[in-house]
């Protein structure tokens, strides 16, 4: 669903007939992902209905971070990295929460944190490297083998294997349940102004009625930062997120 119609954008600007409402339609399909991006909130503001399974790279401590999510289904983590098949852990293992780890929010979600259950049978999310090296077997397992095109190494020993996805979640990606009301309202409002730039030919200054004149393009409207800010909206980035 999108985060708003063809319709609450026309009652925005006085509005009501129907020839542009694929544009429109257009224009706030790439307003959502807009606002997406420059909040840092790749899997958008409204939940998915269907319980997905990510993989992640596992922390070898007593918490996780994931993706943002309503509701997780299922938590499967391999017992050592080499493994080649998941354990799934039971609900009394792990705890959902958001924030972070020291001080995490446990009522509220959407949920971006696991931590392991004290009253459980695990301590910790197996770590996803895999191996050890040496000066010896790092210049062998990586610079000379890169260099020659090659992925094995040219001795027996173990070698540091990054990254390797050692927990596997299943839930529901996304922010919310139900698209929040200023997520919705911004969009609205962009796709508004987007729309009105079309009927001025694109120009970089437009005067029109509903928004007074002149109104100076920007990236986004100064309004519409000031509510995804003020809602608390705009997630810091960390690593790939």
């Amino acid at each position: 669903m999108a985060y708003c119609t063809a319709a609450d954008v026309k009652t925005r600007i006085d509005k009501t007939y129907t020839d542009d409402d694929a544009l429109i339609t257009a224009i706030i399909d790439a307003t959502e992902k807009a606002i997406n991006n420059w909040t840092n909130h790749p899997d958008g503001f409204e939940a998915l209905t269907v319980a997905t399974a990510r993989r992640f790279v596992g922390s070898g401590k007593s918490y996780q971070l994931i993706d943002e999510n309503v509701e997780i289904t299922k938590v499967e983590v391999k017992d050592s990295a080499n493994d080649t098949t998941y354990v799934t852990w039971t609900s009394g293992d792990y705890i959902s929460c958001r924030g972070e780890p020291t001080h995490p929010t446990f009522d509220r979600t959407p949920n971006d944190l696991l931590i392991v259950d004290s009253t459980g049978d695990y301590t910790r999310f197996t770590n996803g490297n895999v191996g050890t090296y040496s000066d010896a077997t790092w210049w062998d397992g990586y610079s000379y083998d890169g260099y020659l095109g090659s992925n094995r190494p040219y001795d027996t020993a173990k070698h540091i294997v990054p990254g390797q996805p050692t927990v596997r979640i299943t839930a529901k990606w996304g922010y919310s349940v139900v698209v929040p009301t200023p997520i919705r309202e911004a969009c609205a409002m962009q796709t508004a102004r987007w729309y009105k730039r079309y009927e001025g030919a694109m120009a970089d200054a437009l005067a029109n009625t509903e928004f007074g004149k002149p109104t100076f393009i920007q990236t986004l409207d100064p309004d519409i930062k000031a509510i995804l800010w003020l809602g608390r909206y705009v997630k810091p980035a960390v690593g790939r997120r």
